[in-house]
């Protein structure tokens, strides 16, 4: 797991993922105004990318002290972050 070459591997397949499940979550379950969805979306992938720097960066330092599997479930869990901050600002904003 040292090869760059599979970390781009593994942040391609992740990213998008990371980025859209929120965003499709949003058109799915919005019942808001289009500006106030707008609002929601942007700071989804805001979310999204900063989750997205701290679980690879977390993934990284596990992946050298040998723990393959506990950064997968690192990854995987903090996929679930930018959820939490929706679910947060739609109780705000309504």
């Amino acid at each position: 797991m040292d090869e760059p070459i599979i970390w781009i591997i593994i942040i391609v397949f992740y990213a998008p993922l990371h980025f859209m499940l929120p965003v499709l979550f949003l058109f799915i379950v919005g019942d808001e105004s289009e500006t106030v969805r707008k609002q929601l979306i942007r700071s989804a992938i805001i979310d999204a990318a900063v989750s997205m720097v701290v679980a690879f960066s977390l993934a990284i330092i596990l992946v050298n002290y040998s723990q393959i599997a506990l950064a997968m479930v690192a990854l995987i869990l903090f996929m679930l972050t930018p959820f939490i901050r929706i679910i947060r600002n739609r109780r705000i904003i309504k």
